[in-house]
């Protein structure tokens, strides 16, 4: 197994990568590429102790979760396919995605377990591992002593515990239309000992929510292909920010899921959009989902993160 060195100093972390292995062939070749990008391996250890706490310590829980990341990785792949072919994503429309997708009792990726597939792609998807790394490198680390931050939506409720756990006097907000990601959201914040003093959660869809203040930092991640128009969702992003504030965005282009909506064709679509809605990039980090394509081709399926500030 790929992982087994690793068995005595990331003993849950061995046992998990082991497990998708055994269960899925195309985890081999996805776990030799995390061990070849120096992998944040403290992080992954972290993140599978909190899983199994998340799970009450529960192991059969446990793995059922995992087996939801399994799924969710092949129905990318399937969808990808798909998307290759007929050059569109599945559904267009948000009414189409709520009946067909998040309204289907058939389904298994729907609620909490697209959820958990999110939460363990952080450290067993070489590209989420990434921008998560630079997410604390290059986002938390830069930011001040103290402050108030959003995400919008908070999904996992990983980067807003992560950004609360780094930069203990400051204050977070997380919003939602989900109330799975909401009690996911509070239950992450809980393991990770982040207290309900710090951070409150809006149930809300952002098209409506009016916040009482401006925020320092905003946090938006893989949000805006699940939108209609992504352009009004940055707009609205843009004045809860204050002018010094800073922008943590990223998006998935020509990246076939499930309930993806609007098909970003290239990086440079996104920096497009970014700068129309008054932002100015200042770092990104952009990565080529599968090894050996560039990801400023277009028709690449493509990670795009960014750093942004207000334009003067």
């Amino acid at each position: 197994m790929v992982f087994d060195d690793l068995q005595k100093q990331y003993p849950l972390l061995t046992t998990t990568a082991a497990y998708l292995e055994g269960r899925c062939y195309f985890f081999k070749g996805v776990l030799k590429q995390i061990r070849e990008i120096n992998p944040a391996l403290d992080f992954g250890e972290e993140l599978c102790n909190k899983a199994l706490e998340l799970c009450n310590r529960d192991w059969n829980v446990y793995l059922k979760r995992v087996d939801a990341l399994i799924e969710f990785s092949l129905e990318f792949l399937r969808l990808q396919i798909e998307l290759e072919k007929t050059g569109r994503y599945k559904y267009a429309t948000f009414k189409e995605v709520e009946e067909k997708v998040y309204n289907d009792s058939s389904r298994v990726l729907v609620g909490p377990w697209y959820t958990w597939a999110l939460f363990y792609s952080q450290f067993f998807w070489v590209t989420h591992q990434r921008v998560f790394k630079f997410f604390i490198d290059e986002f938390v680390s830069s930011s001040p002593a103290s402050g108030s931050v959003l995400e919008v939506p908070s999904g996992t409720g990983l980067y807003l515990t992560y950004f609360l756990k780094n930069k203990p006097s400051w204050q977070g907000v997380g919003v939602d239309i989900s109330e799975s990601a909401k009690v996911f959201t509070e239950d992450v914040l809980r393991v990770y000992d982040i207290g309900s003093d710090r951070c409150l959660f809006v149930l809300e869809d952002l098209h409506t929510y009016e916040p009482r203040q401006k925020f320092d930092r905003i946090m938006c991640g893989e949000f805006l292909e699940h939108v209609e128009d992504p352009f009004a969702v940055l707009s609205r992003l843009h004045g809860f920010l204050k002018n010094d504030g800073k922008f943590f965005v990223t998006v998935a282009v020509w990246a076939a899921m499930i309930d993806h909506i609007y098909l970003y064709r290239s990086a440079e679509e996104v920096r497009k959009d970014l700068q129309r809605a008054g932002f100015e990039i200042e770092k990104e980090l952009v990565q080529a989902v599968f090894k050996g394509k560039s990801p400023e081709s277009e028709k690449t399926p493509v990670n795009y993160c960014a750093i942004l500030r207000k334009r003067n």
